[in-house]
């Protein structure tokens, strides 16, 4: 409990301190001038009740239920949208008031050294210096706007905005059967993130409109409980796919009841592969699909060898892993089996904030995951040909329900021959 209130004290103290910061800033250029007089009342009821708003409804509601998570939503995002903007707005300050104090120190070192018969030419120079000051003000506030647009269009409008990404992924040596065949991946649905039913019902008239031969789903389809899943079940149970619909599990989905999350999911037309296989054949071709438990961010689920009980190491099938955690890639595929063709996995949600314009590409994931979003090829360690992950961006969101930058996706791979 003294933890919990210290938390909250904390989460108070440090939006209130970057709140006043802003505050006297704008009372500065608001007190002169009669038009934006009338924000300085409202500004200072605002600075008050909102540091108060998020911790108080932590603290005081069951917000880990799913009934209220319309105001959840409600509740998240007037936060975000009014105190993320800040952080930007006061990154200029500090620079303004950095530029400003230099400025200060020049000009005080100045008027000790002028000689009297300079005042005339030194009043004059304070008058340019205050109307260049007045009009770099005008603009500086104008352009505080931006960062709360920004902010408010990304809760508001791209948060659900699906992004279809198609993806050619060229294999060397793949059978001829399987040149052409496209793959839909959806990932990291986070139930819990959605506030009604319709999100789900895009994304899956989405990936319905591609008529891709195969559904794989990569975890985390609920946040925190099973009952979550309520909001996608309906949607899920209208997919479909001539070679089925295949997933794994999550990071998320064992902070749940995970026995109730894997029934719910199992009640919809996806095939659940918990450290399991299925082998599908087309035109004598071998598709081995292997799923494991997630393994990464604090968990060890994985058992990769009961996952491939059964499958001959001969056969030569093409082999296709879901693994929700990237990171697995790393620390146990590369290494243990080259005889994985294709890895898909989820869980980083491309950052949720970032850019991607061309082959320019940032996101907050970068600082954890080396791979964040995307195709991604390795040599394989045998030396016979490569390997390919690649990394879904999410399709809900956990934490802050913000995107800036980087959309939800929908991925259509198709498998070419290279």
């Amino acid at each position: 409990m003294e933890r919990s209130i210290g938390l909250a004290l904390l989460a108070i103290c440090v939006p209130l301190a970057l709140d006043y910061y802003v505050f006297r800033n704008w009372c500065r250029f608001a007190k002169p001038r009669p038009r934006f007089r009338w924000t300085l009342p409202v500004y200072r009821v605002l600075m008050v009740l909102m540091p108060l708003t998020l911790p108080v409804y932590f603290l005081f509601s069951r917000w880990w239920e799913v009934d209220p998570k319309l105001l959840r939503a409600v509740v998240i995002g007037a936060w975000l949208v009014y105190f993320i903007p800040k952080l930007v707005i006061a990154g200029v300050l500090v620079l303004k008031d950095g530029a400003r104090f230099v400025s200060w120190l020049f000009s005080w070192f100045q008027q000790r050294l002028h000689r009297p018969d300079d005042e005339e030419e030194l009043d004059l120079t304070d008058m340019k210096r205050t109307s260049r000051r007045d009009f770099l003000q005008k603009v500086g506030w104008s352009a505080a706007t931006v960062p709360y647009v920004l902010v408010g269009y990304s809760v508001f409008r791209t948060l659900y905005d699906f992004e279809v990404f198609r993806v050619d992924v060229p294999i060397a040596g793949l059978p001829r059967q399987f040149d052409g065949l496209t793959i839909a991946q959806l990932s990291d649905l986070h139930a819990g993130s959605f506030f009604s039913q319709r999100p789900m019902e895009e994304a899956v008239a989405t990936v319905q409109a591609m008529r891709p031969d195969v559904i794989m789903i990569t975890g985390d389809y609920v946040n925190h409980d099973a009952a979550e899943m309520a909001v996608v079940t309906p949607s899920l149970r209208r997919l479909k796919a001539d070679l089925g619909i295949y997933g794994c599990l999550g990071n998320h989905d064992h902070y749940a009841w995970i026995d109730d999350v894997i029934q719910q999911v199992r009640d919809t037309p996806v095939d659940l592969l918990v450290n399991e296989n299925r082998s599908l054949a087309i035109d004598g071709a071998g598709l081995d699909l292997i799923g494991v438990d997630n393994t990464g961010f604090y968990q060890h689920f994985a058992n990769m060898p009961r996952a491939l009980d059964g499958l001959d190491p001969e056969s030569g099938a093409f082999r296709i892993l879901l693994a929700h955690t990237p990171t697995y890639w790393d620390d146990y595929v590369r290494a243990n089996h080259p005889d994985i063709d294709l890895m898909l996995s989820g869980h980083t949600h491309g950052g949720q904030i970032g850019f991607e314009i061309g082959p320019l590409r940032y996101s907050l994931a970068r600082i954890a995951y080396p791979r964040w979003a995307g195709l991604y090829k390795e040599p394989r360690t045998d030396g016979q040909g490569q390997q390919f992950l690649y990394v879904n961006r999410g399709v809900g969101t956990v934490g802050p329900p913000l995107r800036l930058g980087i959309r939800p996706e929908i991925t259509l791979l198709t498998l070419r021959k290279a």
